[in-house]
C-alpha cells in the first residue's frame, strides 16, 4: 500500500516510515506542512495518509484532507488520523475514515490502514477493528442523494 506520513515530530516520523517499510509498505513521502502534504497527495494519489491532528504552526492534519475533498483532489485514500487527541479529531474533523489513538501497535497501524483504504474504496469494513481504532462519523454517515 501506499502511504503518505503527515506528521511534525521528525523522530516519530523516520520510526513510522521506517517501520511501513519493513511492513511492505511504500512511503511516498514524510512531511509536516498542510500544503506539501496537499501537494504530495496531489502528485501520488497514495492509498492512504496517516495525519496527525496537531501539526506545528498552527496547522492541523485535518486541513489536509480537507482541502483534499473541496477540490476533488482526495478520490480513494483512505484517511487515518493518529494522534493522542482522539476526542479532538471527533470534534473537529470534518473529513476522514478513522482515528488511531496512540500509543498503539503496529499491528493495530496496519489493520487500521487496511480499514481506512476499504472504507474509502469501498464504502465500508467488515473487518474487526483494533484496539484503539475508532471510526469517524463522516466515514459511517451514508452520502447524501444528490437532488
Amino acid at each position: 500500500m501506499q502511504v503518505l506520513i503527515v506528521e511534525d515530530d521528525v523522530m516519530l516520523a523516520d520510526c513510522l516510515a521506517e517501520a511501513l517499510v519493513d511492513d511492505g509498505h511504500v512511503v511516498c513521502g514524510v512531511v509536516s506542512t498542510v500544503a506539501a502534504a496537499v501537494a504530495l497527495a496531489r502528485r501520488h494519489r497514495p492509498d492512504a495518509a496517516i495525519l496527525d491532528m496537531q501539526l506545528s504552526s498552527r496547522e492541523r492534519g485535518s486541513d489536509v484532507a480537507d482541502q483534499l475533498a473541496a477540490s476533488g483532489d482526495l478520490g480513494d485514500t483512505g484517511v487515518l488520523y493518529v494522534t493522542g487527541e482522539a476526542e479532538r479529531v471527533h470534534q473537529e474533523a470534518r473529513v476522514g475514515h478513522a482515528c488511531l489513538s496512540k500509543p498503539y501497535t503496529q499491528a493495530a497501524l496496519n489493520a487500521a490502514l487496511i480499514i481506512v483504504r476499504e472504507i474509502a474504496r469501498d464504502g465500508g469494513t467488515s473487518r474487526p477493528l483494533p484496539r484503539g481504532l475508532q471510526l469517524l462519523r463522516s466515514a459511517t454517515t451514508p452520502p447524501q442523494p444528490a437532488i
